[in-house]
């Protein structure tokens, strides 16, 4: 599945460094893998899911994502990965076994960036300028 995609705000590229979290659920012959490319450059991402193996999942996502600085910004299998953002440009990106697992770590490593994302890890993201930007799931997700 492919969806090139290009963020609709600006971030600072210490904001990607820090959002990244790799890994979540395990991994054996019946896992299904999942991975986000981003460009740093053209500011675009693009995605795999329900791929057979980490490695597929990789090279698919960085294949869809079809930019020459396109890097793996999370992978993970048996879940969900979820990307969030705030109105001060900044993102962040989790996973876990579950979406709601995903979205909490999401807003996690966008609070270690954005200070004023802080009350999202609460519960209180509406109130703080902050949204859910993506959601990709593999089809055995918890």
């Amino acid at each position: 599945m492919s969806v090139k995609t290009k963020v609709g705000f600006a971030a600072a590229a210490v904001g990607l460094a820090a959002a990244s979290v790799f890994g979540a659920g395990s991994a054996n012959a019946a896992s299904l893998h999942a991975a986000i490319a981003f460009s740093d450059e053209a500011w675009i991402y693009d995605y795999s899911v329900n791929e057979p193996s980490a490695r597929a999942a990789e090279d698919v996502a960085l294949a869809n994502c079809d930019e020459a600085d396109c890097h793996i910004w999370a992978a993970w299998s048996d879940g969900c990965g979820v990307i969030v953002g705030a109105e001060d440009g900044s993102v962040g990106v989790g996973t876990g076994a579950t979406r709601a697992e995903a979205e909490n770590e999401a807003y996690h490593s966008l609070a270690e960036v954005s200070p004023t994302a802080l009350l999202a890890t609460t519960g209180s993201a509406n109130l703080v300028g902050t949204e859910v930007i993506d959601v990709i799931c593999t089809a055995n997700a918890g």
